[in-house]
């Protein structure tokens, strides 16, 4: 079993140039709606629902694995936003245990700056892949899952930027930054949410803050503004503010509070696997209890909070969940819009209601 880390859409095809049989990957469901069908299963790749457990798909692995086929899961659950790995998803080492096969774990190196999960378009650069046998068959059937665990973590650690420090290898693009307010969403300078825009190799904010992003991928900040050690520093201030925003306004003196909003959404519906269906346009907007999708006064779709689940982003920014054992996505109107501040404020929302015990 192959359990690589996950920064580039590419990884399954890179991580595959090794393994002398063809390697049957689990991925996304999302896939068999945006890609075609026929080509993924002729690849032999195992559909997955994103964000929930899924017994079909460990009858397929074990199927797999019968027919004498490695397998491959991304223990992330998806491809990270910012070239650090991520936590394992917690039933990794069930799988692991229950599968009873040999674990390999590739660390893809440098493939994020080759196409970090924000970016469109490919950039050429140095790429390595590590690979690491952590656990023989033979071993599992004596091992706690926290062991299990343990020794999947001590390999699985990666950080693109400290790697990048030791090797500095020129990304050659022009697109450097393209993007990049889909995961960098909140300027750190006015602390707007959609302010700021890219372009080549600078992400710039209405309010004049700018950040540009050298030849190795790493930012160069104005020197009279905020800044940050690292992307991912970023990332954790602005997610924090984020949660704090929402905080601020349940505890408000508004009754229903909108706690995040964007025009122009389309709401697209579907079953496992099946094609995207259109259903309506207008603005998004979460409350404390809902999405409500559409226009005040017109055509409205409410989906309660409690009732959805599998909150994630379907590649660089499309907004998706389940709701009554459908797939509903929310399509941003163009390609500035980040579908990952979606994700993270209904999780966050989430958190805090557990915590307060009205969830």
């Amino acid at each position: 079993m192959f359990l690589p880390n996950h920064t580039n859409q590419w990884d399954p095809f890179l991580v595959s140039i090794v393994p002398w049989k063809p390697v049957r990957w689990v991925a996304s469901d999302g896939l068999f709606r945006d890609t075609s069908k026929l080509l993924l299963f002729a690849i032999g790749v195992i559909p997955k629902i994103k964000g929930q457990s899924d017994m079909t798909t460990i009858e397929e692995l074990r199927r797999a694995i019968a027919l004498g086929f490695p397998v491959g899961i991304f223990p992330e659950g998806e491809q990270n936003w910012d070239g650090t790995t991520s936590e394992l998803i917690p039933a990794t080492a069930k799988l692991v245990r229950l599968l009873k096969i040999p674990v390999i774990v590739p660390i893809c190196k440098g493939a994020y700056f080759s196409k970090p999960r924000w970016a469109w378009k490919m950039r050429r650069t140095r790429v390595e892949i590590h690979y690491k046998r952590v656990i023989d068959a033979d071993e599992i059937g004596g091992m706690k899952l926290v062991e299990i665990e343990r020794r999947i973590k001590e390999i699985f650690r990666h950080d693109e930027y400290e790697w990048q420090k030791s090797t500095m290898t020129p990304i050659l693009s022009e697109l450097r930054a393209e993007h990049l307010e889909l995961v960098h969403f909140l300027c750190p300078s006015c602390e707007r949410i959609g302010y700021l825009h890219s372009r080549g190799n600078i992400l710039s904010c209405a309010c004049g803050y700018h950040v540009s992003v050298d030849k190795f991928g790493f930012f160069s900040y104005p020197e009279d503004g905020p800044s940050f050690e690292t992307p991912r520093e970023w990332v954790i201030w602005q997610n924090r503010v984020l949660f704090e925003r929402i905080k601020d306004a349940l505890d408000g003196n508004e009754s229903d509070p909108v706690l995040l909003s964007d025009a122009g959404f389309d709401l697209m519906k579907s079953e496992r696997a099946k094609s995207m269906v259109y259903v309506l346009s207008g603005e998004a907007r979460l409350f404390s209890n809902r999405i409500e999708v559409g226009d005040p006064g017109g055509e409205l779709v409410s989906f309660p909070l409690r009732e959805i689940s599998a909150v994630n982003t379907f590649k660089q920014q499309k907004f998706e969940f389940r709701y009554n054992k459908a797939q509903y996505r929310l399509q941003p109107p163009n390609r500035s819009v980040s579908g990952y501040k979606w994700e993270k404020a209904c999780k966050g929302l989430r958190e805090l209601l557990v915590e307060r015990g009205e969830w």
